[in-house]
């Protein structure tokens, strides 16, 4: 709706979305929750992505979950964004139909149903990183579930607002798809997590309180 308020033209689509995915790969067992935008501290490029509270919230004798996505990362990639989305989505599934580990924690129960929808748990976000822990990422498989239920996912369900100035993605930008990533990596000299992102960032690590050097 071109006329829409932005709190609700933005909710919206995310309920959609979320709608979306859980019929794609999750067959609709997903009880609804409670969708927000909210900041964190850590995780890529500094930041939390996303995060899952489990019944966070209460109506009377009802409670509900809370899934939340950081703002910021409505500006990377849009399939990255919402693959976000579902990484938090299978929390919510385990937490339902299964066993949820400690607080934080992502064990080979959730590392495995990220596998059968096609999102490969890793630390680091890349090939080779481990899969289980307390604070994880994911990379996706090309031609996996999720990657296929996101090329067919609909236009009408994109979120239309996202932080900060002019920003689009390269899906939505056709004539920046041959551009490269110019990425490098970023490794923390105490812990030795690693990012990856333009060059000249200044990233503190969350965990040790160390800035994060820069690869060649």
């Amino acid at each position: 709706m071109k006329d829409a308020k932005p709190t609700i033209e933005q909710f919206r689509k995310y309920q959609a979305a979320y709608d979306y995915f859980n019929a794609t790969l999750f067959g609709g067992c997903l009880r609804p929750c409670l969708l927000v935008f909210r900041e964190g501290k850590r995780k890529v490029n500094g930041i939390v992505l996303g995060h899952f509270a489990p019944h966070r919230w209460s109506k009377g004798d009802e409670h509900c979950h809370e899934i939340s996505l950081n703002p910021e990362a409505l500006n990377v990639d849009f399939e990255d964004t919402m693959s976000t989305l579902v990484h938090e989505m299978v929390h919510q599934w385990q937490q339902d139909h299964a066993k949820p580990p400690r607080g934080g924690y992502h064990d080979r129960q959730w590392a495995k149903k990220m596998g059968e929808i096609g999102l490969i748990a890793s630390d680091s976000g890349e090939p080779g990183g481990k899969q289980t822990g307390q604070r994880m990422h994911h990379y996706i498989e090309r031609g996996g579930p999720f990657a296929v239920a996101f090329k067919k996912m609909p236009k009408s369900v994109r979120l239309p607002w996202v932080t900060g100035s002019v920003l689009c993605t390269a899906k939505e930008a056709p004539e920046q798809e041959s551009k490269p990533r110019n990425k490098i990596k970023y490794t923390c000299p105490k812990c030795e997590a690693n990012v990856w992102g333009k060059t000249g960032l200044a990233i503190l690590c969350g965990d040790c309180d160390e800035r994060f050097k820069e690869q060649d």
